[in-house]
C-alpha cells in the first residue's frame, strides 16, 4: 500500500479542517473573546512546529512506523507502553469525531432518524473503505473529495460581505491581555488537528520528500482557513455570540444571503462535511488497526479493523448516553498533560535520541 504526495496533501488538509471546524474556535472564543483569532493563529503555529518535528522523526526512521522506531529508540517495554497511549489518543479522536458527526447530521438534516441508524451507516462506510482498500482507497477518496471540500469551505467565508463589520474584533489585545489569549491557545490548540497520525501514515508515502512538503502545505492551508474562518465569524457575529455557537462554521452558512437568491448553502456544506469526517475517521481507523497489528504481531490488520469497529460502536453509544464521560475529554488533565505529552514531549525526545544516534554513527565512520 502506497500513497502519493498529492493524496497525502488532501488527507492532511481534510483531516485538519474537520478538526478545526468544530471545537477549537468555540474553546478559544470562550477565553479570549474578540482576540480568539490570535489564539487560533498561535495554536496553529505551535501545531505546525510540532508537525515539522514529527516529520524530522519520520525522516530519521524512514523505513519504520511509530511502533518500530519507538522500540528502537526507547526500548521494547517503554516503547510499547507509550505506543498504547497513542492508540488511546486515536481511538478517542475517532469516538469524538463520530459522535460529533452523528449529532450534527441528526440535528441539521435527519431529525426523525434514530442516531444509532446514522452511526451504523457512518461506521459501515468507514470500515468498508478501510477493509477493502486500506490507505490506498482512503487516499483515492481524499483526492476526489478534497478539492470540492476545501473550495467550498474557503468560498463560504466570503459569501456574506454585507453582514461583516471589522469593528467587531476591536480593540485588538487591549481588552483581553496576554493571559486570556494564551489560555485560549492552551484550550484550543490540542483540538486543532492531530499531527501524530503522520507517525504511521508517513511510512506509506511513495516519495518521502514530496510527502513531507505535502504534509506541511496541507497543515498550513488548514491553519490559514482556521484563522480566516475565526475572523469572519467574529466579523459577522461578534465575540459574544461566537463563544456561544456550538458548531460555528456551520452557523456561518446560515447567514449567507446574496440578493435574496443564493441562500441555504448549508445543503452543500453538510454532505461535504460528512465526507470530510469520513476521510478523517478512515485514516484514524486504518492507522489504529495497522498499528495494533504491528504491536501485537497479528498480521491480519483487516480483522483487527473489524473488531475495533465493534468496540468503537459500543464506546460511542456509551459516551452518547453519558454526557459527563464525554466531556471529560476537555478537562485539564487532557488539555495540560495528556495532549502536550504526546504532541510535544515524546516527539522531542524521539528527535533528540535519533539525532544523537545519527551523530554517533557519523563519528564512528569518520
Amino acid at each position: 500500500m502506497k500513497i502519493s504526495g498529492y493524496q497525502m496533501f488532501w488527507i492532511i488538509s481534510l483531516s485538519s479542517m474537520i478538526g478545526i471546524s468544530y471545537q477549537p474556535i468555540h474553546l478559544a472564543a470562550e477565553q479570549s473573546r474578540q482576540d480568539c483569532w490570535i489564539s487560533i493563529l498561535l495554536g496553529g503555529m505551535i501545531m505546525l512546529a510540532i508537525t515539522w518535528i514529527m516529520l524530522r522523526v519520520c525522516m530519521q526512521n524512514i523505513d519504520k512506523t511509530l511502533i518500530g522506531f519507538m522500540k528502537d529508540l526507547l526500548g521494547t517495554v517503554i516503547g510499547k507502553i507509550i505506543v498504547i497511549v497513542y492508540f488511546l489518543l486515536w481511538f478517542m479522536q475517532m469516538s469524538t469525531t463520530a459522535n460529533v458527526a452523528v449529532e450534527f447530521i441528526n440535528l441539521v438534516m435527519l431529525h426523525n432518524t434514530p442516531m444509532i441508524v446514522i452511526l451504523l451507516c457512518l461506521l459501515f462506510n468507514v470500515t468498508y473503505a478501510v477493509y477493502r482498500g486500506g490507505i490506498t482507497a482512503v487516499g483515492r477518496c481524499s483526492e476526489i473529495i478534497g478539492p470540492f471540500f476545501v473550495f467550498m469551505l474557503f468560498v463560504q467565508l466570503f459569501l456574506n460581505p454585507q453582514d461583516m463589520d471589522i469593528k467587531r474584533i476591536l480593540p485588538i489585545y487591549a481588552d483581553s491581555g496576554w493571559f486570556p489569549i494564551v489560555k485560549g491557545t492552551l484550550y484550543s490548540f490540542n483540538y486543532l488537528f492531530d499531527p501524530s497520525i503522520i507517525l504511521i501514515l508517513f511510512f506509506f508515502a511513495e516519495n518521502k520528500r514530496m510527502a513531507s512538503r505535502a504534509i506541511l502545505l496541507g497543515t498550513s492551508i488548514a491553519i490559514l482557513w482556521g484563522v480566516l474562518s475565526t475572523l469572519v465569524l467574529l466579523f459577522i457575529t461578534g465575540p459574544k455570540m461566537a463563544a456561544e455557537l456550538v458548531v460555528p462554521i456551520y452557523s456561518l452558512t446560515k447567514f449567507v444571503s446574496i440578493l435574496n437568491f443564493v441562500q441555504n448553502i448549508d445543503a452543500f456544506y453538510i454532505p461535504l462535511w460528512y465526507l470530510g469526517a469520513f476521510i478523517k475517521l478512515s485514516v484514524c481507523l486504518f492507522i489504529l488497526s495497522y498499528g495494533l497489528s504491528e504491536w501485537t504481531g497479528f498480521k491480519n490488520w483487516k480483522l483487527i479493523a473489524c473488531i475495533t469497529t465493534f468496540i468503537w460502536l459500543g464506546y460511542v453509544i456509551f459516551s452518547t448516553y453519558n454526557i459527563r464521560f464525554f466531556y471529560t475529554l476537555k478537562n485539564m488533565f487532557f488539555v495540560g498533560l495528556f495532549y502536550p505529552f504526546l504532541y510535544i514531549v515524546v516527539p522531542l525526545i524521539l528527535w533528540m535520541l535519533g539525532s544523537i544516534r545519527q551523530y554517533r554513527k557519523a563519528s564512528s565512520v569518520d
